[in-house]
């Protein structure tokens, strides 16, 4: 008999009221879909897919059996993209979900009876008859969420499953022991997690909590699932919260030392150091000391940017960096000077801007020169410029910058000034700078020389309505005056001043502050100035007295006879008014 007369007879068993008949002809027909030669048959004949569809929806609760041969063909047929259509057609996503619901269901009842008989002697005859379901249902489990994870690949079915609660069931799944059903189970979580909807409900559902056991089961294809499950969630704030809530950051932490998890852990510790507060956490782990020793080793010249950012976002607390030992953090500056690793660079300014260990500030300083070579001889490189500026600008030179201000330096500073010329970015950090520079006196009268606060004043005209450049001027500034330099230069720039008198009522408190304490150093050289400066501060903090008398003085203007009128109704007196009442 060849294989459409067999067919046809198979397919004439489903109309038998007996379910045997049906298993045995189910069973034959997975043999049939199981050889990829008859599917082409299978599918074009004309009552194959409505007929076994039809009795899988109407028998399902019937026989776990029958559901289950019926669903493997089903399943076969899933694996080819082709064939979706007509799955859907035929309501295969629907009938599935229905029956994963009714297991579900199925289960539930059956442990609470369980549960009610706890302690009686029936207890293990129904733990037998639970136990013999739950082996029978996880194969059935299986089956099915694979076949829902194959339409999946339309977004529209992927969407309508996230309505009916794949979410709640897969988690549910989360629970079970069978080794290929989490498989499908975590592979189908992951591939949802990149949905927003998805990631959302999932974290509402705390799908966080009940990956924790698989990072304690010697499982490595659970482990590197439930990996890539969390790096998908931890996009979300709300995920990474309940990440470090549920002690996951020493267990992914350790997951550095092992080669075959190191990258997808690099990634989601990333992720997790994007929060200032969680970031902290991390130095109690020995994830600051692990991360250096892997970009110490890296292979490449330039350090990964997945382990470098890693590495940046963990820079910015104190209690991480302060891991770093003298040696390595020699080592590091020194693989970032020899291969001008630009994002090596801006770790190695987080280091120093954040570390307690004096030994760290002493280590820099003692590759100061060659940071300076490097502004010079790469100063067209926008990016690795920006970096040293800043690494500059953190170091505690003090009296030591008059020794390095050459020539050369201070025309890179005057050429770094330029508003238009080069990048605002890179002007506030060159700012910064020479602020950092004209802390020491000497270094500043240097500077003075060189008219550099001529450059900085024009930065100021030009940047005047940025609060960050504005700030930054007048720190600069304050700096030079403190030591009594260029006063007079100063008192001489009318339009500054004017400027700067002005920005003693701006809304921003840095601009306010800084603004009255370039101010309080000036009045003391100029009465004029003084006196403005008391006519302002006069005006601001009797500011509402003021606008009452001004309005009071429109009022007089307009020809009204102030609270006279209002009381007496108008100018014309009543000479009985001032009678006496006893008269």
């Amino acid at each position: 008999m060849d294989s459409e007369d067999l067919l046809e007879k198979l397919l004439e068993a489903f109309y038998d009221e007996k379910i045997e008949p049906k298993k045995e002809a189910a069973k034959k027909i997975l043999g049939l879909a199981a050889r990829q030669e008859n599917l082409e048959l299978l599918i074009s004949h004309e009552q194959f897919l409505s007929t076994i569809s039809r009795t899988l929806r109407d028998e399902h609760k019937k026989s776990t059996e029958l559901t289950l041969y019926l669903l493997c063909v089903f399943y076969i047929v899933s694996n080819y993209l082709e064939f979706h259509q007509i799955l859907s057609e035929h309501q295969i996503g629907d009938i599935t979900m229905k029956i994963i619901e009714s297991q579900i269901q199925r289960f539930d009842l059956r442990y609470a009876e369980l549960m009610e008989k706890q302690g009686q002697p029936q207890q293990l005859q129904e733990l037998k008859k639970l136990n013999l379901m739950i082996a029978k249902q996880e194969k059935l489990f299986y089956v099915g969420f694979t076949i829902l994870m194959n339409m999946a690949e339309d977004p529209i079915i992927e969407n309508k499953m996230r309505k009916r609660k794949i979410i709640t069931f897969l988690l549910r799944m989360l629970e079970r022991n069978n080794f290929y059903l989490l498989i499908v189970t975590l592979l189908f979580l992951k591939k949802l997690s990149i949905v927003n909807e998805c990631k959302m409900q999932m974290v509402e559902e705390n799908c966080i909590r009940k990956l924790k056991r698989f990072f304690s089961a010697d499982n490595n294809v659970l482990l590197q699932l439930s990996l890539g499950v969390l790096k998908n969630l931890s996009f979300d704030s709300e995920a990474r919260l309940q990440i470090e809530q549920n002690g996951f950051i020493p267990d992914i932490v350790k997951m550095l030392k092992i080669p075959n998890y190191r990258f997808v852990s690099i990634v989601l510790l990333y992720l997790l150091t994007l929060d200032d507060k969680i970031r902290l956490t991390f130095g109690f782990t020995e994830c600051m000391t692990l991360v250096v020793k892997l970009m110490l080793h890296f292979p490449e010249p330039v350090i990964g940017k997945e382990l470098i950012s890693l590495a940046v976002n963990l820079s910015t607390s104190s209690r991480n960096v302060d891991h770093i030992t003298e040696q390595e953090f020699q080592q590091i500056v020194q693989r970032a000077i020899t291969n001008s690793d630009t994002l090596l660079f801006r770790f190695v300014k987080g280091v120093i801007e954040n570390s307690t260990n004096p030994e760290v500030q002493t280590c820099a300083k003692g590759f100061v020169r060659h940071f300076m070579k490097l502004l010079v001889t790469q100063g067209k490189e926008e990016d690795i410029k920006f970096e040293i500026i800043g690494i500059m600008s953190a170091l505690d030179l003090q009296e030591n910058w008059i020794k390095l201000l050459n020539e050369p330096f201070i025309e890179f500073l005057h050429n770094n000034l330029a508003v238009g010329m080069v990048d605002d970015d890179i002007v506030l950090e060159t700012m910064m700078l020479v602020s950092s520079i004209a802390s020491s006196q000497n270094s500043a009268e240097k500077l003075f020389k060189s008219r550099i606060l001529n450059a900085l004043s024009q930065v100021y005209c030009e940047k005047g309505d940025d609060d960050e450049f504005v700030v930054q001027y007048l720190y600069c500034l304050n700096q030079f005056l403190f030591h009594k330099i260029g006063i007079s230069q100063i008192l001489e720039q009318d339009e500054i001043l004017i400027q700067i008198i002005q920005q003693l009522n701006d809304k921003n408190k840095k601009v306010k502050q800084m603004s009255e304490e370039v101010l309080d150093i000036l009045r003391e050289y100029d009465q004029e100035l003084c006196e403005k400066i008391k006519e302002i501060k006069f005006g601001e903090y009797n500011q509402l007295w003021i606008e009452h008398l001004n309005e009071q003085e429109l009022m007089l203007q307009d020809g009204a006879d102030m609270a006279f009128e209002d009381e007496y109704g108008g100018n014309e007196l009543d000479p009985k008014m001032w009678d006496s009442d006893n008269d």
